[in-house]
């Protein structure tokens, strides 16, 4: 089976360079700061020690890089979205309204169908992130083209 091309991806430009600088930042300033110390004062560091530092640096580059590489796609099957480390897929079907309100920090995707049997009304599509400004009112308004182009393709689509 071959995978799905999208017709549309939108992705954070503003936190994906952020992710990616802070953590450059953190992993070369840990490891210039480890060589400044220099061999007496690292020999004083226990292996527990310095196990608990790259475990909190990798924590943070993890976290960082998940949120800066949120991603959302329209697959002509549905809409797919990965907000930090989570993803999700919907089907057109559980897809209703997408909305972007002035001062929000993204779009929100309001659900029906068996997706809105939850606890919850709405998703965050972090792929799209409010501080990118004018990218990102760019990003949402093609979000909605490219998801009407694909709900009219699949409506038009002979049933099997």
């Amino acid at each position: 089976m071959s995978p799905v091309t999208p017709t549309f991806v939108a992705y954070p430009r503003g936190p994906r360079y952020a992710a990616v600088g802070f953590s450059l930042v953190l992993v070369v300033g840990s490891v210039l700061a480890a060589i400044a110390l220099g061999p007496d004062a690292r020999s004083r560091f226990t292996a527990f020690q310095v196990i608990t530092l790259v475990v909190f640096l990798v924590v943070m580059v993890v976290f960082m890089c998940a949120l800066g590489f949120s991603t959302v796609r329209v697959l002509p099957t549905g809409l797919w979205f990965r907000n930090g480390l989570r993803t999700h897929e919907l089907p057109w079907s559980d897809v209703g309204e997408i909305l972007f309100r002035a001062g929000a920090p993204w779009p929100l995707v309001v659900l029906r169908g068996a997706s809105a049997e939850g606890d919850h009304e709405t998703m965050m599509l972090m792929g799209i992130q409010g501080s990118d400004k004018d990218f990102a009112r760019a990003q949402y308004d093609a979000l909605r083209a490219a998801v009407a182009a694909a709900r009219t393709q699949q409506d038009e689509a002979p049933d099997e």
